[in-house]
């Protein structure tokens, strides 16, 4: 396992690691070796992706639940040139690996880390993996084919277990020692019917437990499943493959075929391409050990095939895989036309061309709607006759080799002819693109024509007995598509084939649409738009009373994007055609308005900074909303419900406004502006207290005479004691501020018990 050790050596060596590994997948050469994979990892805990490179395999990617997946140098771990993968790829020090952890460290919180091969593995043998650190800790292999169907677990190919330490192998790495004495000699179990690959039985972190698959078929996807048993496992993975090279040499004529494209197509479908060279020769370098290779060449104009490598096993070097090619005798073409005494042309007349010293028949071909006709294969330079029934044969010299086609005179029909005419129609008018009509006698099509724009068409023709045949312009319209004629000599048959559109196939689309609170929301405008263009128009439709609407007229099973002002769009396919569709609800926010006004003083003046209350008089509306009055003593409240009755309380420090009732504007409407006036401060009068009674003055304790001033004045003293202070004006003035104040607290607790006592009721 060593999960600490490997951590810190991959951290320093894994730039290193990088580089060995790529030049071991470029320094591919044209001879057979083994290399080991490149790995590149992106992403993040639980959610990594990579890849793995080797020449002439197909591209190899990964995606990882593991908490940890580091790329390793293989400069401090490797697979030594002893271990049972060593000896058949090579030794992979210097080559990289990856270290995995499972998700979490318990046996119930595995990672899964899937390998995804493009178009399959090459097929039987030529590659393997290996699964190595398997200790405290287990890993269960499946995978899939390249047809997508399971793989076996006999499919997988299970190698053999070993160590692969110096310990246990000789030229591999230097091993801890284990503290249960099984130094260099411990591997995992393999068990053929689950495909897991178990540590050992006491779940003991030891070092170079190794197991190696050679899967038999091709395969899709491989998936290692990797668990913790104990400790703070880490596993190690490795890809390898061994190459061969193709080689060979294409002629044509004897003489090297230079730039001609070579394809090499592995068994799993897989194309690698090159070129032959000035010489001919042609080399594939690289390509993964299989049997069952196929070779193709791109074949010369105007040549034929003498020699072509079958298939190829290529689990050695394979040389040889030649192709031969040779250009045939120079052969030219030639075309004409077929027409009436009237020099219209003429349909379905079999031509034939003869060498005229000798008779013999070079070519026999049937002319088209248009009376043409065009033989090849025929000897260059060399005198031709060529006629139909009914006509004066016609003669001429084909061209030489590689010139143009030599063109024959006209072949004129002295025999009666009869013509076959008609109309291709949809809904009464022509079908905006041409359409195919076939003249069959017997089971053969004798001639082809389309439709002209107008959607008619007219062949001139022997007489005789035909079927006309066409098909419908558009999918499912109806209408005739045979029809029998018998062609008249001198004489006209019409074949007519009127066709009927069909009835569009349309579904619906229900829905409902309310605010938040459930309220349903009516006239609302609701837009259903077809994702793909072309897949159908634009269909609109507005919510009833109930909230409720039903778009008539989608395509069905389509992709629409549904949408309605104020709330986000949704996308839906469309039900099928008999099938009943999936109600769409729409919730958008309770809609809200505003209530302007002001605040005035007693007279009349603005009030400023002065805090307005909206209360709604059922609390099922909703909150209180606020405001605070601006420099000329406006407000504006904002948010509130539409129609809906609040009672408005303004008020700056400690006075406050009778409540005034209001019911708000509906969505749309222009709500009255509110005036609120303020009372006016009421101050309580100033009064002087009484003074209390005199109490009768005991023996020594009288009242002291103290003097005043510089007139020998003095003050007698009450029932208080005396502080030696006259009562200014000043402190007149201050006892009637206290009673001010205690007037004014009286006064607010009053408008306080008032606003209470509203907001319950």
């Amino acid at each position: 396992m060593r999960g600490s050790r490997t951590i810190t050596a991959g951290g320093i060596a894994v730039v290193l690691g990088a580089g060995l590994a790529v030049s071991g997948v470029t320094s591919a050469s044209a001879a057979t070796a083994g290399h080991w994979g490149v790995f590149t990892v992106a992403g993040s805990a639980r959610a990594y992706s990579g890849a793995v490179a080797l020449p002439g395999f197909p591209e190899t990617t990964f995606t990882s639940t593991s908490r940890q997946t580091q790329v390793v140098s293989g400069a401090s771990t490797w697979q030594g040139p002893s271990t049972p993968p060593g000896a058949e790829y090579g030794s992979s020090r210097g080559n990289s690996y990856v270290n995995q952890r499972p998700d979490t460290d318990n046996a119930t919180s595995p990672a899964v880390t899937t390998y995804t091969f493009a178009g399959g593995t090459p097929g039987a043998g030529g590659w393997s993996f290996v699964l190595g650190d398997i200790d405290a800790d287990q890993a269960t292999i499946t995978a899939t084919l390249a047809d997508g169907t399971p793989a076996s677990v006999a499919q997988l190919g299970f190698a053999g277990a070993y160590n692969s330490c110096s310990a246990g192998s000789p030229g591999g790495w230097s091993c801890d020692t284990d503290g249960d004495g099984t130094t260099g000699r411990d591997v995992p179990t393999w068990n053929a019917t689950t495909g897991v690959l178990v540590g050992n039985p006491t779940a003991s972190d030891t070092d170079g437990a190794t197991a190696w698959f050679t899967p038999t078929a091709s395969l899709g996807t491989l998936t290692i499943t990797y668990q913790q048993r104990s400790g703070f496992p880490v596993y190690q993975t490795w890809f390898a493959n061994r190459t061969s090279s193709l080689s060979g040499v294409a002629t044509l004529d004897g003489a090297p075929l230079p730039g001609a494209l070579v394809t090499a197509t592995a068994p799993n479908g897989t194309e690698y391409t090159t070129t032959t060279g000035a010489d001919g020769a042609y080399s594939f370098d690289a390509l993964t050990q299989a049997d069952g290779y196929r070779v193709s060449i791109a074949t010369p104009d105007n040549a034929a095939v003498d020699r072509a490598p079958a298939a190829v096993s290529l689990r050695s070097d394979v040389t040889g895989a030649d192709f031969a090619f040779s250009t045939p005798p120079g052969t030219v073409e030639v075309d004409g036309t077929v027409v009436d005494e009237d020099g219209l042309p003429v349909a379905d007349a079999t031509v034939t061309v003869t060498d005229p010293a000798t008779g013999t028949v070079l070519a026999e071909v049937v002319s088209d709607s248009e009376g043409r006709w065009s033989a090849s294969g025929l000897p260059a330079g060399t005198a031709i006759s060529a006629t139909t029934a009914g006509a004066t044969p016609v003669t001429a010299t084909t061209g030489a080799d590689g010139a143009p086609s030599a063109t024959v005179p006209p072949i004129v029909v002295q025999a009666p002819l009869g013509t076959v005419s008609g109309r291709v129609t949809l809904d009464g008018v022509a079908p905006t693109s041409p359409v195919t009509i076939e003249l069959v006698q017997g089971d053969q099509v004798v001639v082809t024509v389309e439709t002209a724009a107008d959607g008619s068409y007219d062949l001139r023709l022997r007489p005789g007995s035909y079927t006309v045949r066409t098909v419908a312009p558009v999918a499912g319209a109806t209408g005739p598509t045979e029809v029998a004629v018998t062609v008249p000599a001198d004489g006209t048959v019409t074949a007519d084939f009127p066709f009927v559109a069909p009835v569009p196939q349309t579904v619906s689309q229900a829905g409902t649409v309310t605010y938040t609170d459930g309220t349903p929301v009516a006239g609302k405008t609701v837009t259903a738009r077809p994702v793909d263009a072309g897949a159908g128009a634009d269909v609109q439709g507005s919510t009833g009373a109930d909230g409720s609407f039903d778009l008539v007229g989608l395509t069905p099973a389509t992709p629409y994007v549904l949408t309605v002002d104020g709330a986000a769009p949704r996308t839906v396919t469309s039900a099928g055609s008999g099938a009943a569709p999936t109600p769409v609800a729409f919730v958008l926010p309770l809609p809200t308005v505003e209530q302007p006004g002001t605040v005035t003083d007693a007279d009349g003046a603005a009030v400023r900074g002065a805090e307005v209350v909206a209360t709604p008089v059922d609390p099922a509306d909703g909150s209180p909303v606020e405001a605070t009055t601006d420099a000329d003593g406006a407000f504006d409240l904002t948010g509130l419900r539409p129609s809906t009755a609040y009672s408005v309380i303004a008020g700056v420090e400690d006075l406050a406004s009778e409540p005034v009732a209001v019911t708000t504007a509906a969505v749309g409407a222009t709500p009255t502006p509110l005036a609120i006036a303020l009372p006016a401060v009421a101050v309580p009068p100033t009064t002087q207290p009484t003074p209390a009674p005199t109490a009768p003055v005991e023996p020594g304790t009288g009242p002291t005479t103290v003097p005043v001033g510089s007139a020998g004045g003095s003050v007698t003293g009450g029932g208080l004691a005396f502080t030696g202070t006259e009562l200014t004006p000043g402190l007149i003035a201050a006892g009637a501020f206290v009673l001010l104040g205690g007037g004014l607290l009286t006064f607010r607790a009053v408008r306080n018990r008032r606003r209470t006592t509203h907001l319950q009721d």
